[in-house]
């Protein structure tokens, strides 16, 4: 290792430092504007619309709301910015850095965890405030296991979902035409008439285990488990293939789209062409023709700023400068 590699090593901040600078760099980029408004502010309103002047809610459908910010966040605005920043070339330029691949890669999951937390945590914390709903510090430590769980599983698999998404304009309907229907099987907003085979497919998916876990946690009592293993498992296996997925399957160069040029249109000599052409064996056509050849037409292609190339014939290329270049009254027109 040469003495400028170790010096510039040397200078590079601990890994430590990096990840932790780019979590925070990224999370105030995730929380700005939009994404505060509606992580936080739908979920809210609609807990409220939908309980009115009730005094107390049940524990699972404060979880189901809470569920609703954590995932529109992880989900929908991170997918939609990351494919933005992509095509932007954001992505390749931060690729082009000392940082390594790795950090920035996982410090933006990372970072959509800890925006998405929140905004399940406002919900929350809107519902006790609100409604009275009595939580445990039990169930408080285990309803932030959930949602740090549910939210990794769910912004891994939105990373690996982008890589198959070609623009910016095509980013928020693919991932709403995804979330959507995984939420409303699944029960977010209540539980709705489904047939058997339907519900057993939405209790694997990363939806319906998240509102089940955080629903036990918030409304845990003596004698029951705080989480039920098999949403955590449900929970860790997407949040591990969505990972793996992402790793493998991940741009980093935007998408550019091939694109032909059309076809040039033949060119169609003018009447007056004919009459602009000199007169052959004239004395100041001598020098050139005995060196090119006879002269070609003087038609819309050689009247341009620039010589036209011919492809494929070198000797057209070699005319087409000298008309384009020397003026006729050059006797003579060395090659080299």
């Amino acid at each position: 290792m040469t003495d400028t590699a170790r010096a510039a090593r040397a200078r590079m901040p601990s890994v430590g430092r990096l990840l932790a600078a780019q979590i925070s760099y990224q999370a105030r980029l995730l929380a700005s504007g939009r994404a505060i408004t509606i992580g936080v502010g739908l979920p809210v309103i609609l807990l409220i619309a939908a309980h009115g002047q009730h005094s107390n809610t049940s524990a699972t459908g404060i979880a189901g709301y809470a569920a609703f910010g954590l995932t529109l966040t992880a989900w929908n605005t991170y997918g939609v910015r990351l494919v933005a920043a992509r095509e932007a070339g954001v992505l390749k330029r931060w690729r082009a850095t000392p940082l390594p691949h790795w950090c920035y890669f996982l410090g933006r999951i990372l970072a959509t965890v800890v925006v998405a937390v929140l905004a399940g945590a406002a919900t929350v914390a809107a519902g006790v405030l609100l409604y009275g709903t009595h939580l445990t510090v039990s169930g408080a430590l285990g309803a932030l296991v959930a949602v740090i769980l549910g939210a990794f599983a769910w912004a891994a698999t939105a990373t690996a979902l982008t890589a198959v998404i070609p623009t910016v304009e095509a980013a928020a309907p693919t991932l709403m035409l995804t979330y959507f229907p995984v939420i409303i099987i699944s029960g977010i907003f209540g539980a709705i008439s489904e047939p058997h085979w339907l519900s057993t497919i939405a209790s694997y998916l990363p939806a319906q285990p998240l509102v089940h876990a955080l629903g036990s946690s918030l409304g845990h009592t003596a004698g029951h488990a705080l989480l039920p293993a098999r949403d955590l498992i449900v929970l860790a296996a997407w949040a591990v293939a969505g990972l793996a997925a992402a790793v493998a399957t991940f741009r980093w160069e935007p998408h550019r789209p091939t694109q032909q040029r059309p076809a040039r249109a033949p060119h169609q000599p003018r009447p007056d062409d004919r009459s602009r052409k000199p007169a052959s064996g004239s004395h100041d056509d001598a020098p050139t023709t005995a060196l090119f050849g006879s002269r070609p037409a003087m038609t819309d292609q050689w009247r341009g700023s620039e010589p036209v190339v011919m492809a494929g014939q070198a000797h057209e290329r070699l005319r087409c400068l000298a008309w384009a270049t020397f003026p006729r009254s050059w006797p003579v027109i060395r090659t080299g």
